[in-house]
């Protein structure tokens, strides 16, 4: 008979085995405290994988993680040495884009051409890299404290700035062209974005202040940009990475301070869960993530499939 391991799970097909750590649907954390990654199960939030990885040697303090969708391969921003690349299933280190960068390098996302964008707030830049060699192409876009990042659904790139009232910037993801910008309150430094099937907004802010501030929220727009609520967590300070569920479509958001995932409902922004990580870490948080289907189509079905069974 043949097996596959997915995430903690051993499915059988045919006479091979094949074993990995993480599986479509997990939810990736880091910690910028504990110097490493972690996998949860995406819908109990029991811990799969801890450590399942830690910093490749030069980097120190992981921030944002992406998980690619066609090439099983994982980003993970550091505040020094660049972005590590790791094989999504396993943790195995790849390679590292921009090696021995002093400054901070928050995040690396998978371009649709399969290239590599990441932001430096050194020179308040997003560079292009060959996801094949590490090397880098050019600079993609200008902009200030570049910090987490993501393709939204129109196919553009929108990032976040880490500076007071930064807001987010939005670039067309081909050519890098500026397309829009919009503030946040200006005592606010933005962390990362999210956006809900509709066309809603979400964009996480710490306070210039602290964690005893009163803008560490999550600030909703609609799709013009036009502000329209925000909300906060129970106990939070640091509120940095937020996704939404590929499995119940709510709104996942890590803290720093209570290193915890906490769930709101999409529609109310009623907090459903202020502890969803069992056992949660046990120091500082930046971002989560979950893996999405892969492509193509006929794949994902299938590792659709296999993930399903882990509960059955």
């Amino acid at each position: 008979m043949r097996s596959i391991k997915l995430g903690g799970a051993l499915l059988i097909i045919g006479q091979f085995a094949v074993a990995a750590m993480a599986a479509v649907g997990d939810l990736h954390v880091t910690s910028d405290a504990l110097n490493k990654s972690m996998v949860y199960n995406g819908v109990s939030g029991l811990t799969i994988s801890d450590p399942f990885t830690t910093v490749a040697a030069g980097a120190q303090g992981p921030l944002g993680v992406h998980v690619g969708t066609t090439n099983n391969r994982m980003l993970v921003g550091h505040f020094t040495g660049g972005v590590n690349e790791f094989d999504a299933n396993t943790g195995a280190y790849v390679k590292t884009y921009n090696v021995g960068a002093s400054s901070m390098n928050w995040a690396g996302v998978y371009a649709p051409n399969g290239d590599v964008y990441a932001g430096d707030s050194a020179t308040n830049s997003i560079y292009r890299y060959d996801a094949n060699t590490g090397a880098q192409i050019g600079t993609f876009a200008n902009m200030p404290a570049p910090s987490d990042m993501r393709i939204g659904p129109n196919g553009n790139l929108y990032v976040c700035s880490f500076t007071p009232g930064g807001g987010v910037w939005e670039f067309n993801a081909t050519n890098g062209a500026f397309v829009s910008q919009w503030a946040t309150p200006p005592t606010t430094l933005a962390n990362d974005i999210a956006f809900l099937p509709d066309g809603r907004i979400l964009v996480t802010t710490m306070d210039v202040f602290g964690p005893g501030g009163s803008d560490n929220r999550v600030w909703v727009y609609d799709a013009a940009h036009t502000l329209l609520t925000s909300f906060a967590g129970t106990g939070w300070g640091r509120p940095h990475g937020i996704d939404i569920s590929p499995h119940d479509g709510n709104i996942y958001v890590i803290d720093g301070v209570t290193a915890q995932a906490h769930v709101f409902d999409p529609a109310t922004y009623g907090e459903l869960n202020a502890a969803f990580l069992v056992p949660y870490p046990s120091a500082k948080t930046v971002d989560l993530e979950f893996r999405r289907i892969p492509e193509p189509a006929g794949a994902a079905l299938i590792i659709g499939a296999l993930f399903l069974l882990r509960w059955r």
